[in-house]
């Protein structure tokens, strides 16, 4: 059974080990549904040493069929998540019918060399997803990140669990969207292996001194860390009970 927590920042990470956590998903904007991390923040992670870094690669948001720009932008991104020594790497993509580009997934695969690769939550666009599974699976990919084509993994369950019982034993299927301590469980249940998660809250803004504009918006864009000890209950209820 295992935990993956997506993180932005490094006291996230720090709040996911102390929890119990197994894995490190490492992103900047998870407001936006996370974006590369920098460079800087991929080096300060992998200097903890103390948890696998799955690094995401996605260079903006939105839709996930990319510009000639943009792939050459992602591919540059997964050769240097796997120079600085990152344990994986998470990209995602698709063509403008909403199906895998075959022969660009397999030239990331190359790239990314002996990391561990999941396909992102761009699987959840996709047309046919079990041809896709079949697809990723010939590819060598190691696992597909999926909210069973809904927002929310909890609405996709029934999928999540089909898919599982098809493909589980070539592609590790892994819920995300959604999950926390209210319904870890039922994956569990429904025998899926592995779930990722946020398990974020808001933390305490900084004290505006009253010569500044409070009004300026960057101003009052909330903050958010993963909190110890929602996934401290979340890790207890999903791998030991």
């Amino acid at each position: 059974m295992l935990v993956e927590v997506c993180v932005s920042s490094m006291s996230s990470i720090k709040n996911a080990v102390t929890a119990g956590a197994d894995r490190i998903e490492l992103c900047s904007a998870l407001e936006l549904g996370g974006l590369t991390p920098s460079a800087g923040f991929i080096r300060q992670a992998l200097d903890l040493n103390i948890l696998p870094i799955h690094c995401l690669i996605r260079p903006r948001q939105g839709h996930f069929f990319y510009s000639s720009e943009e792939i050459t932008l992602i591919e540059q991104n997964i050769k240097n998540a796997n120079l600085l020594g990152c344990q994986g790497v998470v990209v995602g993509m698709h063509n403008n019918k909403f199906k895998l580009d075959i022969p660009l997934l397999k030239k990331w695969k190359s790239l990314a060399g002996s990391m561990f690769i999941t396909f992102h939550r761009a699987f959840d666009v996709l047309i046919n997803p079990e041809e896709s599974l079949e697809q990723l699976i010939e590819l060598g990919f190691d696992c597909v990140l999926t909210s069973g084509q809904n927002e929310n993994a909890i609405d996709g369950i029934n999928n999540l669990k089909s898919w599982n019982e098809k493909f589980g034993l070539q592609i590790n299927i892994m819920p995300g969207g959604g999950i926390g301590i209210d319904n870890c469980k039922i994956f569990k249940a429904a025998g899926l292996s592995s779930i990722h998660l946020s398990g974020s809250k808001i933390i305490n803004p900084i004290k505006i001194p009253k010569e500044v504009n409070k009004e300026l918006s960057f101003l009052n864009q909330p903050l958010k860390d993963s909190d110890t000890n929602i996934l401290r209950q979340v890790v207890q209820s999903f791998k030991f009970s």
